[in-house]
């Protein structure tokens, strides 16, 4: 029984193999190279003719990265470009597909609707096929994505530099055809931020006032001023107060800090602006995460 299960994998491996050999040369096919994609959709044991086709039922992917050791099927959202171009890697062949039927929405003697995408099938019948939201993605002011799925569909939002999200719900999600789910996120200016540090909960204090960042004086500055800093970039809290991140540049635009620890930000504490602080002096904190 055993062998017998195996001479059926390797049957089937076989088949999938000479789908790739056989198949017609590709002159659009690059061999060696694939394009990087930091989210792609992953379909695993299938061939490189099947990976275009899958490629081809979806709206959003416009090529493949096909690795013909694992027998694995990247779909790309993107093509190569002069930014993002193809990097050497010897176990995959790239491709990019051409969807004239998609563009024009036209399907034989059909039309497709926002959120389908025209199939050639067997006997060069053309159908429609739904393969996305019926929407399309959410933007957020200041937002990006920091990662999607396709299987089913969803998408993480996150903030840009200087900006820090709010809400409830900073995932939505889809079914193919349907709607996203309420997005409850928001991302809006923070006017503390950690700096000098490669990771987001620690690194040197600074603020926003008059139209420029400044450092934080580390007088009378302690675990109540931390806990409020890190509260308000979202941490439950703070570990550690520090001088380890270095001195800034610019303004020293708070001394003698005083939070009582339920303030919002850290601007909303008692402080002094006169000073006779050095940037030797510059606080920083190290948050819990």
């Amino acid at each position: 029984m055993l062998a017998f299960i195996i001479l059926i994998q390797i049957g089937a491996f076989g088949a999938v193999m000479s789908e790739i050999s056989s198949c017609p040369v590709n002159q659009d096919r690059v061999i060696g190279k694939r394009l990087p994609v930091k989210w792609p959709r992953v379909e695993k044991n299938i061939g490189f003719q099947m990976c275009l086709r899958k490629c081809e039922a979806m709206s959003y992917c416009l090529s493949i990265n096909f690795n013909r050791v694992l027998l694995e099927c990247e779909l790309n959202e993107w093509k190569k470009n002069d930014t993002n171009d193809l990097v050497d890697d010897d176990s995959y062949f790239y491709a990019e597909t051409v969807r004239t039927d998609h563009q024009s929405n036209v399907c034989g003697d059909k039309i497709c609707n926002n959120y389908s995408t025209c199939v050639t099938m067997a006997g060069n019948r053309k159908v429609c096929i739904e393969t996305d939201c019926s929407e399309s993605e959410i933007h957020v002011p200041n937002g990006n994505i920091v990662q999607r799925t396709y299987s089913p569909p969803s998408i993480t939002y996150g903030c840009t530099s200087d900006f820090i999200g709010n809400g409830t719900t900073q995932t939505i999600n889809c079914s193919i055809g349907g709607k996203w789910s309420l997005l409850d996120y928001q991302c809006k200016h923070s006017y503390t931020r950690l700096v000098g540090s490669n990771v987001s909960f620690e690194g040197r204090v600074e603020v926003y006032k008059y139209g420029s960042w400044g450092t934080v004086c580390d007088d009378s500055f302690g675990m109540s001023d931390a806990n409020v800093v890190c509260r308000s970039l979202g941490f439950p809290g703070a570990l550690q107060v520090t001088h380890k991140y270095g001195s800034g540049t610019g303004d020293i635009l708070m001394d003698d800090v005083s939070c009582v620890c339920n303030e919002a930000t850290i601007l909303d504490c008692i402080y002094r602006t006169s000073h006779d602080c050095k940037h030797t002096e510059d606080v920083g904190v190290i948050c819990k995460h």
